[in-house]
Order: structure tokens, then C-alpha cells, then sequence
């Protein structure tokens, strides 16, 4: 009798501590694609850079840059007299439910680059 009692117990606490342990995992895989994100827009931003150097327009910028992509990111520029900010911006939906209630702007990403203007 003693031992279906001890299982019973442990089913209880695996019941109790699962969405905790599920809740955590996914909060891992969400931050590990954020950073995944960013290591993508800070490449995607110094492409920008080097295409906005050889003379190309902002929106021809942003068309060679989404060709294949599925989730467009969006690039900004803007510039002074002396100098021209670059900007790729992008969202990513989280898996884990209720995360981006919490942490809204974790998933809206932006890398910006600061280069002179020649």
C-alpha cells in the first residue's frame, strides 16, 4: 500500500513542477534565437554598409538585403553632414506563452552602425 502512495506523491510533483521546467525551457530556446537574431543583424547591417558605400539607395538597400528572406528586416538610414546612421530592425514572436507579456521589447531587435560620410 505504502509504495503505490510514493508513486502517487511523485506524479503529484511532477504534475506541479512540469509547466515550470516547460516554461524554462522554452525561455532558453527564445533567448538563444534573440541571440541568434542579433549575430544575423549585425551581419546584415555591415552588408548594408558596404552596399551603402558603393552607392546604393536605401530602398535598394532593403530590396538586395530581403531577396530571400522570409522575415523582412527593416533598414534605416539617416544622416547628418558628417556622418550616416544604419539601422536593421527586426521582430521575432516568442514560443514560450506569456514571455512576451512579460519581456515586450526582448524581440523586437536593432543593430545600428554610425560610419562617416564621404
Amino acid at each position: 500500500m505504502r509504495s503505490s502512495a510514493n508513486k502517487g506523491q511523485a506524479l503529484v510533483e511532477f504534475i506541479i513542477i512540469l509547466p515550470i521546467i516547460l516554461l524554462l525551457v522554452f525561455s532558453i530556446i527564445d533567448i538563444g534565437r534573440v541571440i541568434s537574431l542579433k549575430s544575423d543583424l549585425e551581419s546584415i547591417t555591415s552588408d548594408a554598409v558596404m552596399l551603402y558605400q558603393e552607392g546604393k539607395t536605401p530602398d535598394e538597400i532593403n530590396e538586395l538585403i530581403n531577396v530571400d528572406r522570409k522575415e523582412k528586416v527593416k533598414i534605416t538610414t539617416t544622416s547628418t553632414t558628417d556622418y550616416v546612421t544604419i539601422k536593421s530592425e527586426l521582430s521575432i514572436k516568442p514560443i514560450t506563452p506569456g514571455l512576451s507579456l512579460i519581456a515586450k521589447k526582448v524581440f523586437d531587435v536593432e543593430t545600428t552602425r554610425v560610419i562617416k560620410n564621404e
